[in-house]
């Protein structure tokens, strides 16, 4: 089966987002991260547990860019914990559905966690669903599920995954 040309440049461009969240994140340039959300996008983190049998509990919910916003501050100004990077990485990018004003991709993605001491191990897996529309900037999360495996997550989720 081969890839339309519209089909590869759409690939393209959800992968050059993708990419952008992940260095926004890895390379703690926090402030950018909302941008990649339209104005009333929505940030949500649920377990894959919950996922499955329909329950709307999230670990973390940002319904708005204010909301990211506020949340990077506080990331900045107000909270305390351990310094701490991440590395993201993402795989399986499929186009899920095509609508007239929006695209659903799903993917996997890994998360490594390096603390300040130097030690690196995996946080967290799981897998990205997302809706994603067209702005003049370009592709933006209109919505951002991530549905984490992990069964117990660490007490250190300051950064967003």
């Amino acid at each position: 089966m081969s890839a339309e040309p519209d089909d590869l440049l759409l690939y393209f461009r959800i992968d050059r987002l993708f990419a952008e969240y992940c260095a926004c994140l890895d390379e703690d340039r926090l402030e950018d991260w909302p941008g990649l959300f339209i104005e009333d996008g929505v940030y949500r983190m649920v377990s894959r547990e919950n996922h499955a049998h329909g329950f709307p509990i999230p670990l973390l919910l940002l319904d708005s860019r204010g909301m990211m916003l506020d949340r990077v501050h506080s990331l900045r100004h107000a909270n305390i914990y351990q310094a701490h990077r991440y590395r993201h990485a993402i795989s399986g990018v499929r186009i899920t559905a095509r609508h007239e004003d929006a695209i659903e991709a799903a993917s996997s993605y890994i998360v490594v966690q390096t603390l300040g001491e130097g030690f690196t191990e995996v946080y967290q897996a799981g897998s990205y669903y997302d809706t994603l529309v067209d702005t003049p900037a370009g592709l933006r999360f209109r919505q951002r599920l991530v549905v984490y495996d992990t069964a117990r997550v660490k007490t250190l989720l300051a950064t967003p995954i």
